[in-house]
């Protein structure tokens, strides 16, 4: 991968994780949950899958996650 493809790679994840936690943080507003508390749950569940190869549902794996982890919240 050259640098430039690189460096647009690296700018589409953090622009697919911003939408991603932003449209958590309104969807559990809802239930009064903190956005703090939904940042963190989004950062945690992104940086477990950090490493994966195929990028392409990482919104959705760390969509789920963040479900199950508030839940209860």
């Amino acid at each position: 991968m050259t640098e430039g493809r690189a460096t647009a790679a690296v700018q589409d994840d953090h622009s697919v994780r911003a939408e991603t936690e932003e449209r958590l943080v309104a969807r559990y507003r809802e239930h009064g949950v903190a956005a703090d508390t939904v940042r963190g749950a989004v950062a945690e569940a992104w940086d477990r899958l950090a490493g994966a190869r195929v990028r392409t549902f990482l919104p959705i794996l760390v969509e789920r996650s963040v479900r199950l982890r508030l839940s209860d919240a």
